[in-house]
């Protein structure tokens, strides 16, 4: 018998915007880590979630500065560094202030080799742009919903360690997922047939 071959990473932007999350954070920090996809940021991602961390949470900037430091040992070939001229080009092409200030991203993203940005920041990113370079954006939810179809044993995976560290039981923990501080909704009850599973 053959074996089936393995999907291809996607390779994805995480937007400052899903980076300086908390639970949701780690969620998708963990499916990288499981191999369910390949993540990238620029510095300026870095930067951006580390000044948004300080300022609304008021968490020192050592320990969010520890955080960087232990992302970037779990996902060494993740910094990628967006070109000054590819930036400006994607400016150019931009529609908004919104979308020009975001360019930069868009820049890492061809780069880095990505085909997603994750964000939730969806206006930020004019689909002309977008469709330029291959791109498409999407909101975590059907993300993780997504990599749950091409990735199932790892998303599980990650969803049974997820809940050894709680209290929960299955059931308690899918309905947790779709609390409204997650801000993901649609990922309950695509892992609701998988209970038994988790």
């Amino acid at each position: 018998m053959t074996a089936t071959a393995a999907l291809p990473l996607q390779v994805a932007v995480l937007d400052a915007c899903i980076l300086f999350q908390g639970r949701l954070t780690d969620l998708l920090l963990h499916l990288a880590a499981a191999k369910a996809f390949e993540p990238i940021w620029p510095d300026n991602i870095h930067s951006e979630w580390m000044r948004t961390l300080h300022a609304r949470m008021r968490i020192p900037i050592d320990k969010i500065e520890y955080r960087r430091g232990e992302m970037e040992k779990a996902f060494p070939a993740a910094n990628v560094a967006a070109t000054p001229t590819l930036v400006v080009a994607t400016q150019a092409m931009s529609k908004t202030a919104a979308q020009r200030k975001d360019a930069h991203v868009v820049a890492a993203a061809v780069i880095g080799k990505a085909t997603i940005i994750v964000t939730h920041n969806i206006k930020d990113f004019g689909r002309q742009v977008l469709g330029h370079y291959g791109l498409s954006k999407v909101r975590p939810a059907p993300f993780c919903v997504g990599l749950l179809v091409t990735h199932e044993m790892q998303v599980l995976a990650v969803h049974r360690a997820s809940l050894r560290r709680t209290p929960m039981s299955p059931t308690r923990y899918i309905d947790h997922l779709a609390d409204d501080k997650l801000g993901m909704p649609r990922l309950a009850p695509a892992l609701a047939p998988h209970v038994g599973s988790i």
